[in-house]
């Protein structure tokens, strides 16, 4: 458009202005300079998220968990957390209807199967998830577990564990251990043909249980996927100190003291408590996700250390200003690492396709094309162009995160 065309539009619309109501010009004048602030807010952004080489959306994430009442930053309420966890485990009647979730067996309280839209894989995920031993899967996590199945094209097997600290490691552990072998035994399901993915502390049973069914000289899994694992419940290693303050969703403090209850009896350097101080040698091809944003990264980097010591089958991914649990957020790091998983499983190419083609349709239906750090320069000089998270659109996604996903 030349100048001539841009000064014969500005004229229109000014004559058109002209001609309005009082009341119609404030409220033109106010949508103007809201929609003003709205472009300014997402350029800034943009130029943020460009120096940290980060998404827009994961910063928007990351912002708005910083007001957040999460419950991780108060005290432990040790009586309700014991009457909490004595009460059996209820599947939310809406989440089964809604998103496929059925039983499996006769382990129709605490054992759950979810199948995928596409199966083309048979492998299981053996999913343990997060929470921080106390609390049940929240509706973020089951979202995240309808969008890994569908990806992977493979089923999922959620055991609900029992929670600390009315239940300790040994029960916990116990419980998963019995689901696993119960799979292989009596479903006649190969060992090679599942693979263990934990969140958090959920990340931090898998290592545990791994080192277990070694020592038991139990069938080995095929694989394990650890995301943002706490892998250390002392949270006593000094890098914590200074991510602390860079994390918005965990507290190093509060999670001790959980971890302390979900210890019971055993030391808390123990491997079923604290799996990083185990003998790791001799388990399964291990692959790490974590964020430089989190305190579980800390964790994430002694495991990369012991890994090169020992020369172990364990591939850790670091990115770089990501926050806790990033891989369940609709974000594009989250898709990368999701494309890696499926890599690892089924080999490059098959996987590449198929995530592409995932990510393509989510974002039809959820969300508009983002524009990468690299386009904030384009993005600049073309304002209208900026799609990345809506406010509406991250409004609705942080709020579902958030209400119950409030720690590990």
């Amino acid at each position: 458009m030349n100048i001539y065309s841009i000064t014969k539009a500005v004229s229109k619309i000014g004559g058109g202005v002209f001609k309005m109501k009082t009341g119609h010009k404030i409220f033109l004048g106010l949508a103007t300079a809201v929609t003003a602030a709205a472009v300014g807010s997402a350029i800034a952004k943009s130029n943020q998220a460009k120096n940290q080489e980060r998404s827009v959306k994961s910063l928007v994430f990351e912002d708005a968990a910083k007001v957040l009442p999460l419950t991780v930053k108060k005290p432990v309420n040790l009586e309700k957390g014991l009457e909490e966890s004595s009460k059996p485990f209820i599947f939310p009647e809406q989440v089964k209807k809604n998103m496929g979730f059925t039983e499996i067996d006769w382990f129709t309280d605490d054992t759950f199967v979810l199948e995928p839209k596409n199966k083309t894989s048979d492998c299981i995920l053996f999913y343990i998830h997060g929470t921080d031993f106390w609390s049940n899967p929240t509706r973020f996590h089951y979202s995240f577990f309808k969008k890994l199945t569908n990806k992977l094209g493979a089923k999922l097997v959620l055991p609900v564990y029992p929670k600390a600290p009315a239940h300790t490691a040994v029960e916990i552990q116990k419980m998963l251990l019995d689901r696993y072998m119960y799979l292989i035994e009596e479903n006649q399901i190969p060992a090679d043909k599942i693979v263990f993915i934990g969140d958090g502390a959920g990340g931090g049973l898998v290592l545990s249980l791994l080192q277990k069914i070694k020592y038991q000289t139990l069938p080995m899994p095929k694989q394990a996927f650890l995301i943002s694992p706490w892998l250390d419940v002392t949270n006593s290693d000094p890098k914590i100190a200074e991510i602390q303050p860079q994390d918005k969703l965990l507290n190093a403090e509060v999670l001790k003291e959980k971890g302390e209850l979900y210890a019971g009896d055993l030391d808390l350097m123990h491997p079923a408590v604290s799996p990083i101080y185990g003998d790791l040698t001799g388990l399964c091809k291990i692959t790490v996700f974590a964020g430089t944003r989190e305190i579980f990264c800390a964790d994430a980097y002694t495991l990369q250390e012991i890994a090169d010591e020992y020369e172990l089958d364990i591939d850790v991914n670091i990115y770089k200003n990501q926050m806790h649990f990033f891989v369940g957020l609709p974000i594009p790091e989250a898709e990368e690492a999701l494309a890696i998983m499926a890599s690892e499983l089924y080999g490059v190419e098959e996987c590449k396709s198929d995530c592409e083609e995932e990510a393509v349709a989510e974002d039809e239906e959820a969300t508009p094309d983002e524009a990468e750090p690299e386009q904030t320069e384009e993005v600049t000089a073309e304002p209208e162009a900026i799609e990345e998270a809506p406010a509406e659109e991250v409004k609705e996604e942080v709020t579902e995160v958030t209400e119950e996903k409030t720690e590990e």
